[in-house]
């Protein structure tokens, strides 16, 4: 009786146990995340959270993480924190980099082309970005037209008071042969006269560097005498009226990855969830790589930004990327060539390009 009795005391005491929290027991790097735009409750935003908890799992069945280490991704701030993680992009993303880049701790984007990475002649010590700097859209195109259009002539046209097409138009007179000016229009001037000059010197195209209306208006010009059409805009801006326009994205290798099935099962494995945005995950899954691969050079925490510069090669779908420490971008990374046909964007070609400062915007 006295035994019942004892068991029956024991079963009625509360639990005293508390919570586990695997960052004050010392082995879990609290890194702050922040959400695409829009939030995490949207479909690209569950879509990181699901692809950084992939790579968590992923760590945890090691049998030490790394270097007796994991990554325990939050939501909110903390001066603990090893390092920053943003998928914001335009003037938000900038800020974020600007605010973590000069001192720490590291920062790193998930995209990148529009961010500006260097201050003065150097790069932010601390900031890190996944993709390349807007200059490889042209780069892209320049490598085409030299590769493809071999012997054909194409005049660039581009606003000088535009900061951020000027990269672009640097990276594709970079890319061909000769002596190639570019046809400076500025808003406001006529497109008329520019484009009678361009005639007049019997040229086989156009790439416009120019916004999303002078671009269409160049687009009717162009149709009208059989000319084809280069265009730097990002595949939003693009409407879908303009067939036969050539653009560049490196957003679309990514997109339309094979390898994204391959993704998404490691996904479905950790969570049990299948991704809405599958290049989502993948960007998230390469961007917690990149902090882990890392994480396993340096000797103490404190010295990541040395690793993120020196770190081993990770994968983005079917992409080797490998940092460069020079730009604090990666190398290798993949940009299509793509024709919009019946209102689509077919892919034409592929180039692997690597980042350079030159193609930087400059803010």
């Amino acid at each position: 009786m006295e035994v019942a009795v004892l068991c029956v005391l024991l079963l009625a005491v509360p639990s005293q146990a508390t919570s586990y929290d695997p960052v004050k027991e010392g082995w879990a790097l609290p890194v702050y995340v922040l959400s695409p735009e829009g939030g995490w409750d949207t479909p690209e935003g569950r879509s990181v959270w699901c692809g950084l908890m992939a790579y968590r799992d992923k760590m945890a069945k090691t049998r030490a993480g790394i270097g007796g280490y994991e990554f325990e991704f939050v939501r909110d701030f903390d001066k603990d924190c090893v390092a920053v993680i943003s998928f914001l992009e335009g003037r938000r993303g900038n800020d974020v980099v600007k605010a973590y880049g000069r001192q720490g701790p590291v920062v790193v984007s998930g995209f990148g082309e529009d961010l500006g990475l260097r201050e003065g002649k150097g790069v932010l010590p601390y900031a890190f970005a996944l993709d390349l700097p807007r200059g490889c859209v042209g780069s892209a195109l320049g490598r085409y037209v030299k590769a493809y259009r071999k012997g054909e002539r194409f005049a660039p046209l581009a606003d000088p008071l535009d900061i951020y097409m000027r990269p672009a138009v640097n990276g594709f007179i970079y890319e061909l042969p000769g002596d190639i000016a570019p046809f400076w229009v500025q808003a406001g001037m006529s497109l008329d006269a520019a484009f009678r000059e361009i005639r007049a010197g019997g040229v086989d195209g156009i790439a416009s560097f120019l916004n999303a209306s002078d671009t269409q208006y160049l687009w009717v010009k162009c149709k009208s005498l059989g000319l084809s059409l280069l265009s730097s805009l990002p595949l939003w801006a693009i409407s879908p009226s303009l067939e036969g326009i050539l653009v560049a994205d490196q957003g679309w290798a990514v997109d339309n990855d094979p390898l994204l099935r391959d993704v998404t099962l490691e996904v479905f494995d950790a969570v049990r969830v299948r991704p809405e945005c599958p290049g989502m995950a993948a960007r998230a899954f390469a961007v917690a790589s990149w902090l882990g691969n890392a994480l396993k050079l340096v000797d103490k925490v404190s010295d990541l930004r040395e690793g993120m510069e020196k770190a081993a090669s990770f994968s983005l779908g079917s992409q080797t990327l490998l940092p460069d420490p020079v730009t604090h971008r990666t190398r290798g990374r993949k940009v299509a060539v793509l024709k919009l046909i019946n209102g689509n964007f077919v892919p034409l070609c592929e180039f692997r390009l690597n980042p350079d400062s030159e193609l930087e915007v400059r803010l």
